[in-house]
């Protein structure tokens, strides 16, 4: 099983995946967590690129995030899920969608892209954590250190959120809402995996 956990920068995605993973193994489920950025040495390259303030277009990070993507499905997802390990993924196939579409990318070219990177058969469950997004920020902003990512601003995270909670509706995602405790979202996450 794939279960991606979505949802703006500061939600507390990290937090739940970690906790999921957890959960999982105490009922002897082995699983990872995996990030675009950070689960490959690939990623990690991209991400060293990425996160600085080196200029670059808008079309170059949106296919390197895509590379980025698609090296993390052939050498992890992929056999993880062909040997019964659940993958847990600190974002996924949403946070390109709702990130290069407030960057003002077409939805529907960034979906036709998205397709040529993942075969038919990946269907990931898709938990979207849907919080404050004043709140979110100030927890970016707690963070000791910040990447260009972090600093995106409101007016971006807010068009992030709308374009997350129309992906959610047409997708039929598990919606959580992000506002609640850690202690109470993690149940949710849980309760609704288990269905």
């Amino acid at each position: 099983m794939i279960i991606e956990i979505e949802g703006i920068d500061g939600i507390g995605k990290t937090t739940q995946c970690r906790l999921l993973k957890r959960w999982l193994e105490s009922g002897g489920q082995q699983s990872i967590i995996v990030k675009d950025l950070e689960s490959t040495q690939l990623g990690r390259q991209i991400k060293e690129i990425f996160t600085t303030d080196t200029p670059r277009t808008k079309e170059v990070e949106m296919f390197g995030f895509l590379c980025c993507k698609a090296h993390l499905f052939a050498e992890i997802i992929e056999p993880s899920t062909i040997n019964g390990i659940w993958v847990i993924c600190d974002r996924g196939i949403a946070s390109f969608l709702s990130y290069f579409e407030a960057l003002s990318f077409d939805a529907e070219f960034l979906k036709r892209v998205m397709a040529t990177a993942f075969p038919e058969k990946f269907k990931p469950v898709t938990v979207f954590l849907d919080g404050n997004v004043s709140e979110a920020i100030r927890r970016n902003m707690a963070k000791p250190a910040h990447s260009k990512f972090d600093n995106m601003g409101f007016e971006f995270f807010e068009k992030q959120q709308l374009v997350y909670r129309r992906l959610a509706t047409e997708n039929h995602w598990i919606v959580i809402n992000g506002n609640e405790t850690i202690d109470a979202i993690h149940k949710s996450i849980t309760n609704e995996v288990t269905k």
